[in-house]
């Protein structure tokens, strides 16, 4: 719930290539859809596309990754989702930059804004943590309790 508005949260992972699980996504959030008005999915896409990643501006379109990238803006354009992901990575392993990590929802902005960011926390994986805001922005701080 967001204050008293029933909001539909998922956790996808979409396996590298994987067509048949994107197919199986759409299917999935029509359904929800149907009965549901609002729903933020956070997903590890292993989908590449210039609206949610800076860095794959010029690879070549065959590449499974942008293929990928491709069938969800199709997604996201059939269930009009709004994207909040903003060019930084949410992958991070030696060299290697980008964002495979793709958030979406819909129904959401009537409460305010929805924040999207990256945090700095450690989860001992290359991907970064993220952290969705609905509503006004609450400015918490980090605190270290030493018990």
């Amino acid at each position: 719930m967001h204050g008293n508005v029933r909001t539909v949260v998922g956790s996808v992972y979409i396996p590298p290539g994987d067509a048949n699980t994107l197919t199986l996504l759409d299917t999935v959030i029509g359904k929800i859809l149907q009965s549901h008005s609002h729903l933020l999915v956070s997903m590890d896409a292993n989908a590449r596309s210039s609206l949610w990643d800076d860095k794959c501006i010029g690879i070549s379109p065959y590449q499974r990754s942008m293929h990928m990238g491709a069938l969800l803006e199709e997604i996201m354009e059939k269930h009009s989702l709004h994207i909040h992901n903003n060019g930084v990575p949410t992958y991070l392993s030696g060299n290697v930059a980008s964002s495979p990590d793709v958030t979406l929802s819909t129904g959401l902005f009537q409460y305010g804004n929805v924040m999207w960011t990256v945090t700095d926390d450690d989860l001992r994986s290359p991907h970064e943590c993220i952290l969705i805001e609905v509503g006004d922005k609450v400015h918490t701080g980090r605190r270290e309790i030493i018990n």
